[in-house]
């Protein structure tokens, strides 16, 4: 009776063969350097670390960038893939309110715009954001939340990212988000969680 050596595939007599314990069971081998082979991958297999588990919760901070677009269409393929699901987020700096404000009162103090009116314009322009990054999500087919937070957005961002598995995020975005007026908030955002972090160009 022939014996397929489960190693480099050879076909040998039954009796010729080489026995030895691998993963826990015994298997026969047409030679002693094939069951030495297989011996040491399963140790080497045993000894490396488990893989980790597919991100199900994916954090997206959005500021209407490219790249902040082409992230979301990164994290919807993931959470297909993973099953998982999406959390759109995007941060309203308070500077960046108090800045508005200012210059509108600088250019005409008749038609200063409170700080109020100022935050709902930019609310409204984060929903037509966050709705254009909601539709890549459901023609994806996966689960879409969205949050918009008046706040500093490495602060947004990592606070959000305590209920996720992942981080994917654009760099060199605008406005909310400026890697010019922040430096790298990507960078920053690695620095400031333990989460894992993409970041997409």
């Amino acid at each position: 009776m022939l014996v397929k050596c489960p190693k480099c595939g050879a076909h040998v007599p039954a009796e010729v063969t080489v026995e030895a314990p691998v993963a826990g069971q015994t298997v026969r081998f047409c030679s002693l350097g094939c069951a030495q082979a297989a011996e040491a991958e399963a140790a080497r297999q045993a000894a490396l670390p488990p893989l980790p588990e597919a991100p199900k919760r994916i954090l997206v901070p959005v500021d209407g960038s490219g790249p902040s677009l082409r992230a979301t269409e990164l994290a919807a393929t993931l959470a297909r893939l993973s099953g998982g699901r999406v959390t759109l987020l995007h941060a309203i700096d308070p500077r960046k309110l108090r800045w508005l404000s200012g210059v509108s009162a600088l250019a005409d103090a008749r038609l200063a715009l409170p700080p109020g009116e100022v935050e709902h314009g930019l609310r409204k322009d984060a929903e037509v954001q966050l709705d254009r990054c909601r539709r890549v999500c459901e023609a994806a087919g996966v689960p879409v939340a969205w949050r918009i937070e008046v706040e500093p957005p490495l602060r947004a961002i990592v606070d959000a990212a305590s209920d996720a598995d992942l981080i994917v995020m654009g760099s060199r975005g605008r406005g909310a988000l400026s890697g010019a007026a922040l430096g790298s908030l990507s960078h920053r955002v690695l620095g400031e969680t333990r989460k894992s972090v993409v970041i997409v160009h």
